[in-house]
C-alpha cells in the first residue's frame, strides 16, 4: 500500500519531476534498485535519480512501525544537486499520512539525512564512465495510526463523536474518511485519539455494571505551534465544562482528569492525556455453591436435606418449592431463597425489601424491588 502511494506522490510532483532525470518517460524514482545505466529507456542521462526501500518493524507501543530509506544519486555536472532534491523530498513526505480503506494510516516522520560519495572506475560500464557518484541518504520513521474502535460502548468512538460535535473543523484520524495521500495543515488540522490503557475501578461497584478508568491521548497535528495550542486549549476547556462524554449506549464517561503538555511530540506521544471513568454492563452473576450437609436441622430445620430429600416436620412448604407468583411470603423466607430465585445474596434481598417498606411480598414484587435496588448507583 505505502509503496504505490509514495511512488505516485513523488512522481506526480512537478518540482521533483524537474530535478530528477526520466526513465521510460517518468521521473527516475525507483523501489529498492535503479535499472542498469546501459538500459536504453533512460531519457538521455542516468543521473540524478533516487531509489527507496521500506523496512517494517514490530513495535507494541506504536512508536515506530517501520523505516523508509531514500537514496539520492547525483554526478558532477547535474543541474540539481543532492541538497536541492533532499529538501524537496523532505517537504513532500514529512508529516504525510498514507491511508488505505479499512487499514491503519501510516505517517512518515523525518529522522536524519547523511551525505555519501564514492569513486567509480572509468571501465565500469554500469556507471557510464562517470568519475564520481555522490548523494544523500534520507531516513524516515513510519508511524502507524491504527483504528482504535472496538465493541460498544467504546470510549474512543464516544470521544471521536464528541470531537466532531464540538470541533467540526478538526479532521479525526481513524474516524473520518481520508484521501490516500493527505497532510494536515493549519487550515485542515487533525486529531488522533489513542487508547493508552485502562484499569478496573473497585471503589465503585454494582450488581449490574463494572466500572473502568481509561487513559486516552490526543495527538493534535498542525503546521504551526500557535494553531496547535489553540486547538488544545479549546478541547481541554470543553472537556472540563462538559465533565462527561456520552457513549453509544447513552451511558456517560465521566472526565476525571485533563493533562496538557505543549512540549510533547504530536505524532509519537500526544499532547493531551485525559482520564475517564466509564461502565460496562455485567453478565449474570454465578451462584455460589451451597455446602452439602446431611444434617436436616441445619439453619433451624428450614433447609431441605441435600442428601435425603426430607424436611423437618411442622415446617411450612419452602418458597423454593412453590411456583406461584401470587403467593405472599415473609421477608425472611424470601431472603432464604435469594440465590436460587433472585440470583443475589440474602443481604441484598433483605435490604431491598426493608427500603421498600415491605415485610411480606410476592415473588414478582420482590424481583422488581431487588432489580430497582441493584440498578441504583452506590456512591462511596
Amino acid at each position: 500500500m505505502l509503496d504505490g502511494l509514495l511512488k505516485k506522490q513523488v512522481r506526480g510532483d512537478t518540482q521533483v519531476e524537474g530535478m530528477l532525470t526520466s526513465y521510460n518517460g517518468k521521473p527516475a524514482f525507483f523501489y529498492q534498485k535503479s535499472p542498469p545505466d546501459s538500459d536504453d529507456r533512460w531519457g538521455g542521462a542516468c543521473y540524478p535519480r533516487a531509489d527507496y526501500n521500506i523496512d517494517t518493524l514490530y513495535s507494541p507501543e506504536r512508536k515506530s512501525s517501520g523505516v523508509l530509506t531514500i537514496n539520492i544519486w547525483c554526478v558532477s555536472g547535474n543541474s540539481a544537486m543532492p541538497d536541492d532534491i533532499e529538501k524537496r523530498l523532505r517537504e513532500l513526505i514529512e508529516g504525510t499520512f498514507y491511508n488505505s480503506p479499512k487499514k491503519a494510516s501510516v505517517c512518515a516522520v523525518w529522522a536524519r539525512s547523511d551525505a555519501f560519495s564514492f569513486e567509480v572506475s572509468p571501465n565500469n560500464s554500469t556507471a557510464n564512465g562517470q568519475p564520481e557518484v555522490f548523494g544523500i541518504t534520507m531516513l524516515f520513521e513510519l508511524m502507524e495510526f491504527p483504528f482504535q474502535i472496538t465493541d460498544a460502548p467504546d470510549p474512543i468512538q464516544g470521544i471521536n463523536e464528541w470531537t466532531k460535535k464540538y470541533f467540526s473543523g478538526l479532521t479525526v484520524i481513524g474516524y473520518d474518511s481520508l484521501p490516500p495521500v493527505w497532510k494536515p495543515t493549519d487550515k485542515d488540522a487533525a486529531v488522533y485519539w489513542r487508547f493508552i490503557d485502562y484499569d478496573t475501578d473497585d471503589r465503585r461497584g454494582g450488581y449490574a455494571v463494572d466500572w473502568f478508568i481509561g487513559n486516552f491521548a490526543a495527538h493534535v497535528i498542525t503546521d504551526s505551534v500557535q494553531e496547535r495550542n489553540r486547538w488544545l486549549k479549546s478541547m481541554a476547556e470543553r472537556l472540563r465544562i462538559d465533565g462527561e462524554i456520552v457513549l453509544q449506549d447513552d451511558s456517560p464517561m465521566f472526565i476525571k482528569k485533563v493533562d496538557v503538555k505543549h512540549n510533547a511530540d504530536s505524532l509519537r506521544d500526544g499532547q493531551m492525556i485525559i482520564s475517564g471513568q466509564y461502565r460496562v454492563l455485567s453478565g449474570h452473576r454465578k451462584e455460589q455453591a451451597e455446602i452439602i450437609l446431611n444434617n436436616v436441622n441445619f439453619n433451624g430445620g428450614d433447609k431441605m436435606s441435600k442428601t435425603t430429600g426430607t424436611k423437618e416436620k411442622g415446617k411450612e412448604e419452602s418458597v423454593l418449592s412453590k411456583t406461584s407468583n401470587d403467593a405472599i411470603y415473609a421477608a425472611e423466607e424470601l431472603a432464604g431463597a435469594a440465590r436460587r430465585v433472585f440470583q443475589t445474596t440474602p443481604e441484598i434481598v433483605k435490604t431491598a425489601l426493608k427500603r421498600a417498606g415491605k415485610t411480606k411480598a410476592t415473588i414478582g414484587e420482590t424481583k422488581n424491588i431487588v432489580s430497582k435496588f441493584l440498578s441504583k448507583e452506590v456512591v462511596i
